[in-house]
């Protein structure tokens, strides 16, 4: 899989994925230079195929996941004192991801999860079908 990271200060987003090298490159060729200084292909070795997942929290690199780590995450998440506190995000990805303005983070287009303190307590009852249900796995 091969991903096109962007990091803008303390800004970051994901501004493609794709599943061929041939179409990333062509993709990046699309971002405008003011916004390409910002971008980085790398390829995932651990994820070849979708879905996958991208694991988004404050401070912290993206992580890409498979299904079997996304449940080991879920099942290792505490809830915390804060009732407010988003743990992570987690997007879904079933397909290559383009925005329609290249170099540019438009990742709320992607299925998306914020991650509290009651998924985690939802999860614990449910287990994967909560997962299931909110379109997670």
């Amino acid at each position: 899989m091969f991903i096109i990271l962007a990091t803008k200060g303390d800004l970051k987003w994901v501004s493609g994925v794709f599943q061929a090298e041939d179409v990333a490159r062509k993709y990046m060729d699309l971002i405008p230079d003011e916004l390409k200084v910002y971008q980085e292909l790398i390829q995932i070795e651990n994820i070849i195929t979708y879905p996958f997942y991208i694991i988004e929290r404050q401070e912290s690199p993206f992580r890409f996941l498979g299904k079997d780590e996304v449940i080991a995450l879920f099942d290792k998440t505490d809830v915390s004192e804060d009732e407010d506190e988003v743990h992570f995000n987690i997007y879904t990805v079933d397909s290559d991801y383009r925005p329609m303005k290249p170099g540019t983070d438009y990742m709320g287009m992607l299925r998306h999860d914020h991650v509290t303190n009651e998924s985690i307590e939802m999860y614990r009852e449910e287990r994967t079908a909560f997962l299931s249900r909110r379109r997670i796995l």
